[in-house]
């Protein structure tokens, strides 16, 4: 009798990478795509994800860590202090616990350049990035400035979100994906580009 083959079986998540100048549409976009899910958790630095139904507004890394132990449906958004870079990278770490231990869930990163620099993704964030997706783990990675943010990243992103930027913004995520200059800074507010890196194909959406 022929030796059975074992296969792991994963479902995948995905990494959304969205850029955009300031009031493009970035978060509105997330607000619409990640919430669909029951289990998210957000980087909220601006603490707008904790205003949003169904969400619980955490403050203090103890309180963060005992909710990351718990399964079933949750909508964390941390609202970090102090030292952000820090507070970061505990947070990243807490995120890549749940989605690894207790099920499937949606990280939000928000303002991105503030927490990292366009090196190697530093830190709980890199190993998010390089080893959450195959746990199940969707990010939602956002920018207005990707020139300024970890090109890990930029390098595993399923997928680009793409809102009107200018200057050496757009520029550097035209260079990224091969979508038009002219398309980026063209487009008005709410109107996006959605390019698959898997088929280098890019569409124009609006949100409504």
């Amino acid at each position: 009798m022929a030796a059975m083959k074992k296969t792991i079986k994963t479902k995948d998540g995905k990494l959304y990478v969205i850029s955009g100048a300031s009031r493009s549409g970035k978060t509105w976009f997330t607000t619409k795509e990640a919430t669909k899910a029951k289990r998210v958790i957000a980087w909220d630095p601006e603490d707008q994800w904790a205003e949003l139904p169904g969400f619980v507004r955490i403050t203090k890394k103890a309180d963060l860590l005992k909710a990351v132990q718990k399964r079933g449906p949750a909508k964390i958004a941390y609202v970090a202090g102090g030292n952000l870079t820090k507070q970061f990278d505990y947070f990243c770490g807490c995120a890549f616990y749940w989605g690894r231990y207790c099920g499937p869930c949606n990280v939000i990163g928000e303002e991105l350049a503030d927490v990292s620099t366009p090196n190697k993704a530093p830190g709980n964030w890199g190993i998010l990035l390089r080893r959450g997706l195959k746990r199940g783990i969707s990010i939602y990675a956002i920018s207005q400035r990707w020139a300024e943010a970890d090109k890990t990243a930029i390098g595993n992103a399923t997928e680009f979100i793409i809102f009107r930027s200018v200057g050496d913004d757009a520029r550097y995520m035209s260079r990224k994906t091969g979508v038009s200059v002219e398309s980026i800074t063209g487009m008005k507010q709410l109107d996006f580009v959605r390019y698959c890196t898997a088929t280098g194909r890019g569409v124009r959406g609006r949100m409504q």
